[in-house]
């Protein structure tokens, strides 16, 4: 079974961006944590979600990202992203997106963990690190990140390692999905099957039907700078 390490554990509190003299409240922006965190079904229980409609909930309790995608912007597009860069709550190392599979389980601390979907980044994480179509570069090369459902609620520390204790679909890893989904028109058949698995988050899989319904590719609104 596959054991990752965690790199560092993040939490973040609300605050007001601006942007083109609109002010967006965001808890995007977020600081390590060393000490040890509990975390509910909700999450870990020091962090906040502002934009609860499209953050956090049971299916997207803690956004995590890997070290290897921050490495592979580094050296593939020459953008080094400063840590947290994509205001996740865990970054693993040793691994990248494409060895996450969707429904993996994980045990860390005394907790346990279940992967429902891809991340979808919008266009904040371009307005606050101030680098142009970044947003958009992540979606195209798939490298997201991802949600964690909450199984059995627990204590964890950066100390701790992130455990496979179940795989029920090798394919179905995050970097595919996001592929597909980016290309709905030429992954009719790829979809379908995604869609088929019920431990996909529900937001998730109304907004993939959505594009597979409608044969969609590219980007999505949200994920345009602006």
């Amino acid at each position: 079974m596959s054991i990752y390490q965690i790199k560092d554990i993040y939490c973040g509190k609300e605050q007001n961006i601006q942007k083109r003299n609109k002010s967006h409240k965001t808890s995007y922006k977020k600081v390590s944590i060393t000490n040890k965190q509990y975390v509910n079904l909700l999450g870990l229980t020091n962090d906040t979600q502002s934009d609860k409609q499209n953050h956090g909930g049971v299916d997207k309790a803690l956004c995590v990202y890997t070290q290897n995608s921050y490495t592979f912007f580094k050296e593939e597009h020459g953008i080094d992203l400063p840590e947290c860069a994509l205001g996740e709550n865990i970054t693993l190392k040793d691994c990248g997106d494409i060895d996450i599979c969707l429904a993996d389980q994980f045990s860390c601390g005394n907790a346990v963990f279940e992967v429902s979907q891809p991340r979808q980044p919008c266009w904040i994480i371009s307005s606050v690190l101030e680098i142009k179509n970044l947003t958009s570069l992540i979606v195209k090369e798939g490298k997201t990140g991802f949600y964690l459902r909450v199984i059995k609620e627990g204590e964890i520390s950066k100390d701790d390692n992130f455990k496979l204790i179940k795989r029920k679909y090798n394919k179905l890893n995050i970097e595919y999905i996001n592929k597909c989904c980016f290309n709905a028109k030429n992954h009719q058949n790829e979809i379908k099957e995604i869609l088929e698995c019920p431990e996909l988050s529900e937001a998730y899989r109304i907004d993939l039907l959505k594009r597979y319904k409608n044969k969609e590719v590219g980007l999505e609104n949200y994920q345009h700078d602006k």
